[in-house]
């Protein structure tokens, strides 16, 4: 059988993690799911052992694995209150559908039917999916956008004192995608004044509700969706939806959950969880300081660099996540795509990139050699990349304001009839057109599409991946065929 990791349980209680390594040890032969019989953990040959055996290995169900069937020992519940209790959360939901899943989850705790709910509009795809779910009206907030560098530079409070009255609830992104702060306090406090719950939707800062005061819980949010795999270290796929009590009842977010969840959730993605709590209550203090100094001097290295514009706490009002890296290049004349592709050529892909921006993101895992080597590296690109200062251009994500015509599930569901996009000028669209990354529609079900949106997409569809479409190719869009 193939070695499990050790994990000293004097030095830190990780329940999920304990039991995941006894089921491993038990070596057990089930006569139930999964379908692999945890044979490749074994030591002898098991059918597919080329292609199977490092992929599956440590693949081990909740159910009937890590625990048994009924659940009798509770080893979920235990973590997710340990996880509760290191970010100040009242109760938490551990999930294996990533951020998505728990957008969705949240989204839908604090909505009605057909009620208006205030939602960001640079928020992920997958708010737009639970807006299709619950049938709920968007109203649209939007972020302050830098006057120069055109960049999100965080949600306003004031953005939600100026919606309808019967709004449900309210949901921001903070960070944003390329690592802008929003006012956080300011929106609960806006929220909590009209009596309506506030989700964050920190899937890029799982990190900050480890550092005092500054997770979304911490700052008056209701409920904060994080992933686990995006800064921290668990499995891909990992996420975790956490909660304070009051405006939000357990209840009604666990019925939520429960709606978007798989049955057979895999107890090594969970127990990934649990293990990343645990390593950051046990080293996660010098740790976060270490990466944070290291991304401190990354930012200043570049920001030194002629023409080069960083994003920090000195640019952003509310300030900026401290592991992301975030470069705007116009003065340097450099494209963020060529960039981009050298990057990806020499083994380091970045988050995202367009012609003006490059977005890397820093983990607790870089070491201080390889983020000298990355910042020497982009430097010398930039150089290389050099040209004539340019105007910068908007992205269209961050700018966008669409016209919603009909609610987002009545397009999703609607009759609909495919025709050419550059003829569906003043049409309802049917269907997503979101560039990846960000993952940020341009143009969502319900939406009048316009020529701004349009052409939007054309450039999309020339710098990277346009997703969620029916049709990959751009040329044609699936309308609503009557209201």
């Amino acid at each position: 059988m193939s070695e499990s990791p050790s994990v000293d349980q004097q030095d830190f209680d990780a329940p999920l993690v304990a039991a995941w390594q006894r089921a491993m040890a038990a070596a057990r032969r089930p006569l139930q799911i999964p379908g692999h019989k945890n044979r490749y953990a074994a030591d002898a040959p098991a059918l597919g052992d080329d292609l199977l055996r490092s992929l599956v290995r440590d693949d081990l169900p909740l159910q009937g694995g890590v625990d048994d069937n009924a659940f009798t020992h509770h080893y979920l519940a235990q973590a997710e209150a340990l996880w509760s209790a290191a970010v100040g959360a009242d109760h938490c939901r551990f999930l294996v559908g990533g951020s998505s899943q728990g957008n969705i989850a949240a989204l839908s705790t604090i909505t009605h039917p057909d009620r208006p709910v205030a939602v960001d509009r640079t928020s992920h795809r997958s708010t737009h999916a639970a807006l299709v779910i619950t049938g709920a009206r968007p109203v649209w907030i939007y972020p302050d956008l830098d006057p120069e560098f055109r960049l999100p530079i965080g949600i306003p409070a004031a953005d939600l004192q100026g919606v309808s009255a019967d709004v449900t609830g309210c949901f921001v992104t903070s960070p944003s995608y390329v690592g802008s702060l929003s006012d956080v306090p300011g929106l609960a406090a806006a929220a909590h004044a009209r009596g309506i719950p506030l989700v964050v939707d920190q899937a890029w800062g799982a990190h900050l509700g480890f550092l005092p005061g500054r997770g979304a819980l911490a700052q008056g949010a209701d409920v904060a969706v994080t992933s686990v795999h995006k800064a921290l270290m668990g499995y891909s796929q990992t996420a975790v939806l956490s909660m304070r009590a009051g405006l939000v009842g357990r209840g009604q977010l666990d019925r939520c959950v429960d709606l978007v969840a798989t049955t057979s959730p895999s107890g090594t993605l969970l127990a990934s969880i649990d293990a990343t709590r645990a390593v950051l209550e046990r080293d996660g203090g010098a740790a976060l300081d270490r990466t944070m100094e290291l991304v401190t001097g990354m930012r200043r290295r570049l920001s030194a660099v002629p023409g080069v514009v960083v994003l920090d706490d000195s640019n952003v009002p509310g300030g900026v996540d401290p592991f992301k890296v975030s470069l705007w290049l116009p003065r340097t004349g450099a494209s963020g795509v060529d960039l981009n592709q050298r990057l990806w050529d020499l083994g380091h892909g970045p988050e995202s990139a367009d012609r003006d921006t490059l977005v890397l993101t820093m983990t607790l895992l870089d070491e201080p050699a390889f983020v000298d080597e990355v910042t020497d590296c982009l430097i010398a690109l930039i150089e290389e990349g050099r040209g004539e200062p340019r105007a910068g251009a908007s992205a269209a994500v961050w700018s966008n304001e669409p016209e919603v015509v009909v609610t987002p599930r009545e397009a999703f569901f609607a009759s609909r009839r495919r025709i050419p996009l550059a003829d569906a000028i003043g049409e309802v669209s049917a269907e997503q057109f979101c560039p990846y990354p960000p993952g940020i529609p341009l143009l969502a079900p319900g939406e009048r599409v316009t020529q701004e949106t349009v052409d939007a997409i054309a450039i999309a569809g020339r710098v990277g991946r346009v997703a969620y479409c029916s049709d990959p190719t751009l040329r044609t869009i699936e309308v609503v065929d009557s209201l």
